[in-house]
Order: C-alpha cells, then structure tokens, then sequence
C-alpha cells in the first residue's frame, strides 16, 4: 500500500481512556508527513537527476559508438589512401621500367642503326677506292699503250734546220708548234 503525505496527515486514531495526548500525535505526524514529502521531492527529483544521467549516458554511449565508427571508417581509409599508394607507387615503378625498357631498346635500334650505317660507308669507301684504284690503272694502262711520236712536220723543220745549219726561211713564214 502507498501512502502520501496528505494520507498521514488525515489519520486519525480512536480516543480511549488515558491514551495518548493528541496534540503530540497530531505534531508527530506534521513531523512525519513533511519528512515523507521532503523525500518525494528528494526522491522525486533524485528520479529526474537519473533520466538526465540516462540521457547523458545514451548521448555520450551514442557518441562513442559514432567516434568508434568514425574511427574504423578513417582507418579503413587510411588502409585505403595506404594500399592506393602501394599500388600507384607499383604502376609507376612499372611505367618506369616499361620506359627506360622502352628508351634502353630505342638505343640499340640506333646504335644498331649507325653500326649498319658505318657498315655501309665502309663498304661504299671500299667500292670507291677499287673502282678508283681500277679507274688508275685503266689510265696507267692507257698511257703506257700510247705512243709518242713527234708530228712529222716538226721532224722535218728539224731535219731542214741540221740540213741548212741555219733557219733558211723567215722565223715568220715558220710555222708555230701546236701545244695540244
């Protein structure tokens, strides 16, 4: 059974003879009542001080639980923008490779590409000097066919000049030797 302050209050008892002086009965449960009233309102505001706290504790609880989140979902992207690094990192050593392979392969074609023509320059220098050492010995072999032979008219003028033992004709009326 509950009772209230107000129930204290109006509780009567019955008189009997040389009983109790019911003035002090009646003081005793003034005194009582405001005690049971003054813890209700201590109980009462004890009660509202815990749906506060309870309040506080939900809010604070769901506080933890959003920064446990928050915390998971930033290290699952830092484990990401990690991982995401690792692999770029890869493609570029990878593009890397794949480059100076690229360049390192260029090279040897050019190099190869030069090698081939020296190769060539040699082989037209060397076709060059026989045909030209040909070309020499066609003329050396044509200047020694030749025969050189005076004109007969200068082999007569000089016959005449040893004959006459002076030049009997005019230096005029002689005729110039051809220079070809």
């Amino acid at each position: 059974m509950k009772i209230t302050p107000l129930d204290i209050r109006k509780q009567s008892f019955k008189k009997a003879f040389r009983g109790i002086d019911p003035e002090e009965v009646q003081a005793f449960l003034e005194m009582i009542a405001e005690e049971f009233e003054r813890l209700n309102r201590e109980n009462l505001e004890m009660k509202e001080r815990e749906r506060t706290l309870d309040s506080e504790v939900k809010r604070y609880r769901d506080l933890e639980e959003t920064l446990q989140e928050t915390l998971r979902t930033a290290q699952k992207a830092a484990d990401n923008v990690h991982e995401n690094a690792k692999k770029e990192a890869r493609l570029i050593i990878k593009e890397a490779d794949i480059r100076g392979n690229r360049a390192i392969e260029k090279a040897r074609n050019h190099v190869q590409m030069i090698r081939n023509e020296i190769v060539e320059l040699k082989n037209q220098r060397d076709q060059f000097a026989t045909r030209l050492g040909a070309l020499i010995q066609l003329q050396q072999d044509y200047l020694t066919q030749l025969e050189f032979s005076d004109p007969p008219v200068v082999e007569e003028l000089v016959d005449e000049y040893d004959a006459n033992g002076s030049n009997g004709a005019d230096e005029d009326s002689i005729p110039e030797e051809s220079t070809d």
